[in-house]
């Protein structure tokens, strides 16, 4: 009994093609085409990765969106949190203005330290916490009009954050009168 490999001897002399050797076993597969070659794995393996990666990628974006849009929020209730305190302090409402938790009313920008935590990330390590800036700019508006007269303050109350480097704000600004 005489043994060829494929694409040598009397096969190859008489003109047929020879038979494609299959790496791994194709399921259901007939004869000789019992298996895949290593091109059809590699090309399974590229479009799954072409899949797989946009999947991930969205997935990572909206998870940092998630964190984005909760620190929106936490920073919208501070700022809303400090105009109720300084509209229920009043118009000539004065003090210190050494941080956040001034409601000094006199015009200008306060406080001297306008440090504020906008989000913990759910941990005791305040190594890691976002910080922001918590401002608010105070400008007289008072005006007189026949028979009226109104002495009003517009407070503008902004926090900024990361403090580092903002690349998010939210502002609130409201009239203050006496």
């Amino acid at each position: 009994m005489r043994t060829c490999l494929a694409g040598t001897g009397a096969s190859a002399q008489r003109g047929r093609r020879p038979k494609r050797r299959r790496i791994l076993p194709r399921l259901g597969g007939r004869g000789g085409d019992a298996g895949a070659t290593i091109m059809e794995v590699l090309i399974s393996v590229i479009i799954l990765g072409i899949v797989i990666v946009p999947i991930f990628d969205a997935l990572v974006f909206g998870r940092v969106l998630a964190a984005r849009r909760g620190e929106s929020r936490m920073a919208l209730r501070l700022v809303e949190r400090k105009v109720e305190q300084l509209m229920a302090a009043g118009y000539g409402s004065a003090g210190s203005d050494a941080d956040i938790t001034s409601v000094n009313l006199s015009t200008g920008t306060h406080p001297n330290d306008p440090s504020i935590v906008v989000n913990t990330r759910g941990d005791t390590d305040g190594s890691n916490d976002v910080i922001g800036s918590l401002t608010w700019a105070v400008t007289d508006v008072s005006w007189t009009s026949p028979g009226d007269d109104v002495n009003a303050k517009r407070v503008e109350v902004r926090i900024a954050w990361p403090a580092s480097a903002p690349r998010d704000s939210v502002t609130v600004t409201t009239l203050i009168g006496a």
